[in-house]
């Protein structure tokens, strides 16, 4: 496994996610019809991201692209829980609530599902670009 490339796409994994999150963050919604519009929004956008990044990490694999991105998921999950409680110590009067076990819950099936997906459609660019090579 190759290591640098992994701490690359997790980083991209974790930029991805931070940009939906502030976006979110700036939509403060009063109704709970639109709270949920603009959280499914995010999500959307999200698996979006996730596709993409999944997509271009599998097609640009040599050898095992599901332990590559079982490992960026792991580390952009740690990245992310180590930001949270940075931020949460740094400012605590702006970051004062922990991050919950459900919105961790549905970031990490989203991130499964992109994952799945992108590589799935990312070996499928990396074959067909292979084979208009020959």
């Amino acid at each position: 496994m190759n290591w640098k490339r992994i701490a690359k796409y997790s980083l991209a994994l974790w930029f991805a996610g931070f940009a939906v999150g502030f976006v979110q963050g700036l939509f403060v919604a009063q109704e709970l019809a639109a709270a949920a519009r603009y959280e499914l929004i995010g999500n959307v956008a999200g698996f979006a991201l996730y596709l993409a990044v999944f997509a271009h990490m599998a097609a640009g694999a040599d050898g095992h692209p599901i332990a590559e991105t079982v490992a960026a998921m792991a580390a952009t999950t740690a990245l992310s829980w180590l930001c949270s409680w940075a931020l949460q110590a740094l400012a605590p009067q702006i970051f004062d609530g922990a991050i919950g076990v459900l919105q961790v819950a549905v970031e990490l099936a989203l991130m499964a599902m992109a994952a799945i997906f992108g590589m799935g459609l990312g070996s499928y660019l990396r074959d067909r670009r292979r084979l208009r090579s020959v």
